[in-house]
Formats: C-alpha cells, structure tokens, sequence
C-alpha cells in the first residue's frame, strides 16, 4: 500500500477521515427507488485493502486436562450464514455502539507519558441493524472486485448519539443500507453504503463514520485447522483513516458448535512517518513545521462472540486508545494525538 510521507496536523476537533468524505461524494452522484421507505441512494461498492493474516498457534486439540475421552478436534472456522439464491431469506438483528474520541495536544517533554491511556472522551453512536447474508455474486472484475462467497446487507434502524445537538441528523439518517462482500472466513472484499436521500449532510457524514468504524474490525479467521488456545493477526488498513494500520489479534477461548468466543488485542501504527502542524494551541511557534513520529503505543482490551449463522459478532465490547508522540526541531516540546475506538454488540 502506499502512503504519502507527510500531510497537515488535524485540527483538534475536527478530524475527518478522508474516505468517509469521498464515500459521501461518491453516493451523492445518483440515486435510486428501493422497495421500502426511506427512499436511498444508489450504493457504491469501495474496494477494501487485502489483509494479512498469520496463524501464531493452531491451538491444542490435545489439551485434555479433565481427561476427558471427547476432546476438541481442529477445524476449520468458518461462517456459514450465506442463504442461498432463491430460499427464504431470515433477518437478524444487531445493537451496536461505537464509540469514538480523538484529542491531541502539545506537552514537554519532561511531564510527557508515552503510554496510551485506557480510554478518553468519546462520543458514542447507537445502531441499531437489521439483515442478512446471501450467496455472493460473480464477482465484477470490470470493477475490480475481489471474488467473495458471502454477500452481507444491513438496514439502520433510529440511530441516535450520545452528542444531543446531533439528534435531529442522525435520525435522518434512519434506513441507511451498508453492505460488504466477503469470504467464507470474514475476508471483506468491497464494502457498500447508500444513504436515505433526505438525510442531512452532517447526519449522513456522522453515521458514515460510524459505520465505516464498524467495519475496520472484521472478524477473520484462518484457513486453517484451528481449535481452543488457537492465537492468529490480522494486519489491516482502518477503514475510514488513512493515518493509522492496524494488527488485531485474536485468541480462541472458546468453541461450541457455531459459537466462538474469541479474546481480541489490537495494536495501531502511523502509515506515515511525519507531519506538519497548523496551530495548535500550546505550539503556535511550530506551526509549519514538520514533525516526525517518535512513538506510538495502543492500549486495548475486547472479547466477541461470534455466531457462525449471523454477520455481526452478537456479544462483546473491544476498546482500545492509540497514542501517538511527534516530535519536531524544539527538543522540550512534544505533540501528542490519542484516538480512542470502542465497538459493542449486542444481538436483539
């Protein structure tokens, strides 16, 4: 993947991701009648970064401390939600909360910790989805898209935001359709958003976001036989933040028929290596100056269970806090930007 070398500071509180404005340009282009109301936009497909997985431990099929005759045996994880073309289709339904923070600020080095903290500030997204998993189409190489066995296509329901000033947007927003390809492992391939034609545009940016936050912790598993103890990463891009790469790791604690549980850590990264400030307070003398990354830490903790039926994980809360340190030519001045993600879910 390549990335650019160097861009402007974010301002303090406003952080666009760049693929959620482009996302939003590309949905407005045109328009289309679905079978229910709200009316929505036509969706377009955006191609998502192949991630990379690397199996640590298979875990231990052995590992039979009761002495138990019916030990676990390996096998392959996979979700089996795709109803096939032509069957009835059964929704499920899904409560997710995502929660997001960013701050950044100027401090000396000598009062500097380079340590994430555990959490921050954020403001906390409800959405509430409905849907189901179809067999993939043939994938469209006109369009570069990756091949895919599932096809997974949400309905938003009333959202609503922890910020009160934003209730009137994002309920506009209500019928919001989202949507991804993916492997029968979890892989995504192309994700969809279309946006009911009369949200308002800062209703529509808002939950965009959200549901682009959503998406940047797929659950992916190996190919591989695994079984409990099994420990694997999935090294991706965010989406929706074209500054941060992401490595997720995933440990199984549990399998039980279709349910998995899963122990979920996730460490982050700057794609790029430096940066030039515009006027944060506290450092308006190095406005202009470029500054070069010195350290990054995350803080994380999570848990998810994932039914094998359904496309959301339909229990379990993963929150972690990035921070990242820059430095420029005043060695007794640092500029910290921590950016804090918490995903919920609930089934129901």
């Amino acid at each position: 993947m390549n990335f650019s070398t160097s861009r402007r500071f974010p301002r303090p509180i406003l952080a666009a991701a760049s693929l959620v404005a482009s996302t939003t340009l590309l949905l407005s282009a045109c328009t289309a009648e679905q079978d229910s109301s709200p009316t929505v936009e036509n969706a377009v497909g955006l191609p998502v970064d192949a991630s990379r997985v690397v199996v640590e431990s298979l875990g231990d099929p052995t590992n039979d401390p009761a002495g138990d005759t019916g030990a676990q045996q390996a096998q392959v994880i996979a979700f089996r939600d795709a109803t096939p073309e032509g069957e009835d289709v059964t929704d499920h339904t899904f409560n997710v909360e995502v929660a997001e923070g960013f701050n950044q600020f100027a401090i000396t080095q000598d009062k500097l910790d380079v340590n994430a903290p555990a959490g921050g500030d954020v403001q906390t997204m409800r959405l509430p989805l409905t849907g189901a998993t179809r067999v993939a189409a043939e994938a469209n190489t006109n369009n570069q898209e990756r091949a895919a066995t599932r096809d997974v296509s949400l309905v938003l329901g009333q959202p609503s935001n922890s910020n009160l000033e934003l209730t009137d947007d994002v309920r506009s927003t209500e019928g919001f359709l989202v949507g991804w390809r993916a492997e029968d492992n979890g892989a995504m391939s192309t994700v969809r958003l279309a946006a009911p034609q009369d949200a308002t545009d800062n209703g529509r940016a808002v939950t965009e976001q959200a549901l682009l936050k959503l998406m940047s912790l797929p659950v992916e598993f190996p190919t591989e036989e695994i079984s409990e103890g099994a420990r694997w990463t999935v090294d991706s891009r965010v989406t929706g933040e074209s500054t941060l790469l992401q490595t997720t790791t995933y440990t199984v604690t549990s399998i039980q028929g279709d349910t998995v549980t899963l122990d979920v850590k996730v460490q982050q990264r700057p794609a790029i290596s430096s940066l030039s400030i515009d006027g944060l307070p506290g450092a308006m003398q190095m406005t202009g100056e470029t500054l070069n990354v010195l350290h990054s830490n995350t803080t994380s903790e999570g848990t998810l269970t994932v039914d094998l039926t359904k496309p959301l994980p339909i229990d379990g809360r993963v929150s972690f806090t990035t921070r990242v340190v820059y430095g420029g030519q005043d060695p007794t001045i640092r500029i910290v930007q921590d950016s804090t993600t918490s995903l919920a879910f609930t089934e129901g």
